[in-house]
């Protein structure tokens, strides 16, 4: 299998760390969407990544739709997103909040950092911002009642909670600055101790 794009982007990075947990092999193809336009238009033709080439030649798109199919693929025991019932909700329902973080806070980065300095919407900026910043403490006041976000294990909510808190570290480290999340960072780096997720951290080329 083929895994496009860069672990800077947070969706690309849960992907492999989920493949990694799942001991999964695969190929990683770095491919940019600010630089490499043309060569990921003819993966995915909303030039987005990730993108998964299954080995039989067939794309995947959109990292929950190729974590759903790992997650059938190589956790037949439901270790990282139970299988029903209240149990499953909350797994999903932890997972969609680090989601949410990750979008607000690419939407930040871009209108930061991707337009003129004097076409910048600092309402829209302040807006995006307030919804990482209630989607971290969520997690934190979770992550805060135990080792992790639910149950006794990893699971696919620890994973977004993670990668949203890191790629927030990142992308707009002011929300961040003084450690208003210390369960979630703590959380944070009691996972990036483990393969999956140090060996996924991005590292500028």
């Amino acid at each position: 299998m083929q895994l496009i794009g860069r672990n800077l982007s947070p969706f690309v990075r849960r992907t492999a760390i989920v493949l990694k947990l799942l001991e999964l092999p695969y190929e990683q193809v770095g491919l940019s969407t600010a630089d490499d336009t043309a060569e990921i238009a003819k993966i995915n033709p909303v030039v987005r990544v990730p993108s998964l080439i299954l080995d039989g030649g067939e794309i995947l798109v959109d990292s929950n739709a190729i974590i759903d199919h790992l997650l059938e693929m190589g956790d037949p025991g439901h270790a990282l997103l139970p299988a029903s019932g209240a149990a499953r909700r909350a797994v999903l329902r932890f997972a969609a909040i680090g989601h949410g973080v990750m979008e607000k806070s690419v939407a930040s980065s871009y209108e930061r950092n991707r337009r003129p300095k004097e076409k910048i919407f600092d309402g829209w900026v302040n807006q995006v911002d307030s919804q990482v910043t209630g989607g971290l403490v969520a997690l934190n006041d979770a992550a805060a009642a135990g080792d992790w976000l639910y149950g006794d294990h990893l699971t696919l909510a620890d994973v977004n909670a993670v990668v949203a808190h890191d790629f927030t570290a990142i992308s707009a480290p002011y929300l961040v600055k003084d450690n208003p999340y210390p369960a979630l960072a703590a959380l944070s780096r009691r996972c990036g101790a483990l393969p999956a997720f140090a060996d996924t951290v991005f590292k500028p080329g």
